[in-house]
């Protein structure tokens, strides 16, 4: 059974809504004629998102959560469907990044991303998709990353958890296609926002000045609008998989066609001094 979701007229949720690909993912979803439900953890980000969709002319709440809580997020499910009822579309889309070798990841560097990442998608879809799933229409979209398709000895747990996000939509679409729901992974190249700013860099290969020039760089990156029109064309179409980026295509055909020893190759941590020379 396809999914058959008009963005016009939908009531739609986003999670990290208050910058970057979730601001404009809300941004594109007003827009379009959606009543946008914008949830982060930082509310003036969920507020001025909210304020911004309003300006649009369509109307747009923000709400406070914490995607990685459980019960947290249990109760905004709860709260949502009092108040709008059952959605019709939802993006799963907060995350954090983490760049580090596992010999230098503690325990609990490694709770903390997959509690946000790969809990926080499970925790949306089971709080807000279920009910869609009951009813018999809707579409979940799912913010997973083009490192998903390629491994990272020092975006070890980074690449674990979004790898996990690109199973676990397969798995959950081949479910809940169904029941009339669509569910969509979105796997970005490297994207212009302020996930380095707010990640963790962990070891001795991170200093103040590597920091500065990884978040650099991602100055370089896509459009998040890039990434918002990605998410459209995955609910319009109810497609499996869309990767916004040339990068990130290019690793999902190349995952496809080299030997598992070329990627063991190109997972390697660059060279010593390769690094001394990107902190000179």
């Amino acid at each position: 059974m396809k999914s058959q979701v008009q963005v016009r007229g939908a009531t739609a949720l986003v999670t990290g809504a208050g910058s970057g690909i979730g601001r404009a993912t809300a941004g594109a979803l007003a827009r379009s004629g959606a009543t946008v439900l914008c949830v982060d953890v930082d509310e003036i980000g969920a507020k001025t998102t909210a304020a911004s969709c309003e300006d649009l002319g369509v109307a747009s709440v923000p709400y406070v959560c914490d995607v990685a809580d459980r019960a947290a997020m249990e109760e905004l499910a709860d709260e949502v469907r009092r108040v709008h009822g059952v959605l019709d579309i939802l993006v799963n889309n907060a995350g954090v990044g983490m760049s580090g070798r596992f010999g230098d990841l503690s325990l609990d560097d490694w709770e903390w991303i997959r509690s946000i990442n790969l809990d926080g998608v499970v925790h949306g879809c089971h709080a807000f998709g279920t009910a869609m799933a009951d009813r018999g229409r809707g579409h979940i979209v799912n913010v997973s990353s083009g490192l998903a398709f390629l491994p990272r000895s020092t975006e070890v747990a980074y690449c674990t958890t979004k790898a996990a996000v690109w199973m676990f939509t397969r798995s959950l679409r081949a479910d809940w296609r169904t029941r009339g729901v669509g569910v969509s992974a979105v796997c970005p190249g490297v994207v212009n926002t302020p996930i380095l700013t707010r990640g963790r860099f962990v070891g001795p290969m991170w200093t103040p000045e590597t920091i500065r020039l990884a978040q650099r760089g991602f100055g370089w990156g896509h459009s998040p609008h890039v990434v918002a029109a990605a998410v459209l064309d995955a609910i319009r179409r109810d497609r499996p998989m869309v990767a916004p980026g040339f990068e990130s295509r290019l690793l999902w055909h190349l995952q496809k066609l080299l030997p598992l020893a070329v990627g063991d190759l190109i997972g390697r941590p660059p060279p010593q001094l390769v690094l001394r020379r990107l902190g000179s």
